[in-house]
């Protein structure tokens, strides 16, 4: 791989090109690192604000007054709305009316009552997957109809 780095003073945000043939088995990796690095979360806790990776975080939660963002073993406040976290980063998914969860932390499933899943995070988490987020998962995770 060839890296190419050209500064121009002019430009107000980062750009990133990626050249490469169509079959290079490298590039999904390349691409994924990219879109692992390119969104910060910021999480509040005990009057203290946290910056998180997108890989550091497992799931956010929404509740009537507050916005929950979870992470390996702790919890803390955030401000985000869901619909934003799932346009800022490809990774997260919207499980059920209150959560997003990043896809790359799911360990397994199991099937529930009524249609729905139940995933459970490398963390142990449990989260409630509803029957109309189901088939969107499956599509995300490559499976059948």
């Amino acid at each position: 791989m060839k890296l190419v780095m050209i500064k121009n003073e002019q430009i107000e945000e980062i750009k990133v090109t990626v050249e490469a043939r169509e079959n290079d088995p490298e590039l999904p990796k390349v691409l994924h690192a990219l879109e692992q690095q390119s969104v910060d979360f910021m999480g509040k806790k005990d009057g203290k604000n946290f910056l998180f990776a997108p890989q550091d975080v497992y799931y956010i939660e929404s509740t009537e007054d507050q916005c929950l963002l979870y992470t390996k073993n702790d919890v803390f406040d955030c401000k985000y709305r869901l619909y934003e976290i799932e346009e800022m980063h490809k990774a997260f998914l919207r499980v059920n009316k209150q959560v997003v969860v990043n896809v790359d932390k799911i360990k397994s499933f199991r099937s529930t009552f009524n249609g729905k899943l139940e995933a459970t995070l490398s963390n142990l988490d449990r989260i409630e997957i509803s029957r109309s987020y189901v088939q969107a998962l499956k599509s995300r995770l490559g499976g059948q109809s």
